[in-house]
């Protein structure tokens, strides 16, 4: 695809554009090597609107560039969206060939949690008035994601510790709930091992239909309290299918239901055909 119109230029050093990969900048797909040095490849800015996507060309005069990769926002802008506006990121090498312009400098100043007003004023003062000078410490979030992460976090380790001692207890209850029915089926001929296939197949049917139930509800709840919590207040946010996350779960459930199994699994090993059946 092929994008037409005006387009900002913008210039990164190298330690810029490997900051950009380091906080996670980039989307998915995103190629950053291909970047630096002289190159015909640049990165775009980009958010949910965006209609440009990786491998698309912009040409700019007899140039021909290919973006590699796209930003998750657009960090020239205050709300963090494009707002239509295409904006190119490049090398300093690529930037020199294609504007012959070599005075140009982006330069981003990372401070310590401890700077004061006056550090940065200093900082300010030592700026030439033809430059801009743009401090954006207001913008900091980290510790607000942080206290955010750090409850979601919490809460699900309790849900976590719920789910486990939910699976083992229904399990456990529903072998001793039928004790005699066991009883009988081992007195027939069913061995140890079918025994414990039976109760595995009832574990994973449990944990199977929470899982389809959960992700039913849990996904649209998951966006809508993204939307609410986070998205009102930064609009370039945009939510993305946890898969990751649901693939931690699953993991973790079936490991909860192959531990349910084998308390009760065991009892039942343990205890012999006569004394099954006389059982409750």
């Amino acid at each position: 695809t092929n994008f037409s119109g005006t387009v900002d230029l913008i210039s990164y050093d190298d330690f810029d554009l490997q900051c950009l990969k380091k906080d996670s900048a980039l989307k998915r797909g995103s190629d950053l090597s291909k970047v630096f040095g002289d190159s015909n490849f640049v990165l775009a800015t980009s958010d949910q609107d965006s209609t440009w996507k990786i491998g698309d060309t912009v040409q700019i005069g007899d140039e021909t560039l290919t973006i590699a990769g796209l930003l998750k926002n657009d960090p020239f802008s205050e709300n963090g969206l494009t707002n239509g506006k295409l904006t190119l990121i490049t090398s300093d090498e690529t930037f020199v060939r294609l504007t012959g312009e070599e005075g140009y400098s982006l330069v981003l100043i990372q401070t310590t949690g401890d700077v004061t007003d006056e550090n940065v004023q200093a900082i300010q003062n030592s700026v030439d008035q033809t430059y801009s000078f743009r401090d954006k410490r207001d913008e900091r979030t980290t510790g607000t994601y942080m206290a955010f992460v750090f409850c979601v976090y919490a809460f699900l380790a309790i849900i976590a510790l719920v789910t486990v001692m939910n699976i083992v207890n229904s399990i456990s209850m529903s072998v001793s709930a039928r004790m005699k029915q066991y009883g009988a089926m081992r007195a027939v001929g069913m061995d140890e091992r079918q025994m414990t296939k039976m109760i595995a197949c009832e574990a994973f049917t449990y944990a199977v239909l929470g899982c389809v139930v959960g992700c039913a509800i849990g996904l649209p709840l998951s966006k809508s309290l993204y939307d609410f919590l986070i998205a009102g207040h930064f609009p370039s946010a945009v939510w993305q299918f946890p898969i990751i996350s649901l693939g931690v779960i699953l993991l973790f459930v079936s490991i909860a239901a192959i531990a349910a199994v084998y308390a009760p699994a065991k009892r039942i090993r343990n205890m012999s055909i006569t004394a099954t059946i006389n059982e409750l």
